[in-house]
């Protein structure tokens, strides 16, 4: 069973914590918390009860896990939850805007 991912991002010079966590199968949901200095700045929640009739249900969810655990990481990188008076600014890699497209179209709807 995975427990879940934790993470420090810096940006700006401020530090978020973003947690990724399986509620497990009595709660079939992955949560992703973004803190800073302990208060909750945005979070995000995806059910998964279909899933759970899968014989490779771990899997599934790890890779769920992961994929929403960086796409926060993303946005907290983009500078989303940067305060007001800071503009945001890109600092990603490749890799990292390629991620970001891709985690955005597969949010879409069908």
């Amino acid at each position: 069973m995975i427990t879940g991912f934790n993470t420090d991002v810096k940006f700006r010079g401020l530090v978020y914590h973003v947690q990724t966590e399986d509620k497990g199968k009595v709660n079939p949901l992955i949560e992703t918390l973004i803190y800073k200095g302990g208060e909750i700045l945005a979070s995000r929640r995806l059910p998964y009860a279909e899933l759970i009739r899968d014989s490779d249900t771990e899997a599934v969810i790890g890779r769920l896990m992961e994929e929403q655990h960086k796409a926060m990481i993303l946005e907290v990188k983009r500078g989303k939850f940067a305060p007001a008076e800071e503009p945001p600014s890109e600092d990603l890699s490749l890799d990292e805007i390629v991620l970001a497209y891709l985690v955005a179209r597969a949010a879409r709807p069908a």
